[in-house]
């Protein structure tokens, strides 16, 4: 895990965290015009996945290339 904490810390820090998939495959079913599945109906998952940012966390080493999926509203 390292210095930095658990492994899905690092999988976080490297955008490969649980939340970016289920984010991911929550904007591809808007995109296809999909109905969302119940989980991202649910208030709980809201509540957990809505948060502030404070983007002095991101470390200047970030790659540029590195690509952000839409805000959820």
């Amino acid at each position: 895990s390292g210095p930095h904490g658990t492994p899905v810390s690092a999988q976080v820090r490297a955008g490969q965290g649980p939340d970016r998939h289920l984010q991911a495959l929550r904007h591809e079913a808007i995109a296809g015009g999909e109905r969302l599945p119940e989980l991202f109906l649910d208030p709980g998952y809201a509540d957990a996945t809505h948060f502030r940012l404070c983007t002095v966390q991101v470390p200047p080493s970030t790659p540029k290339r590195t690509q952000t999926l839409p805000n959820t509203p």
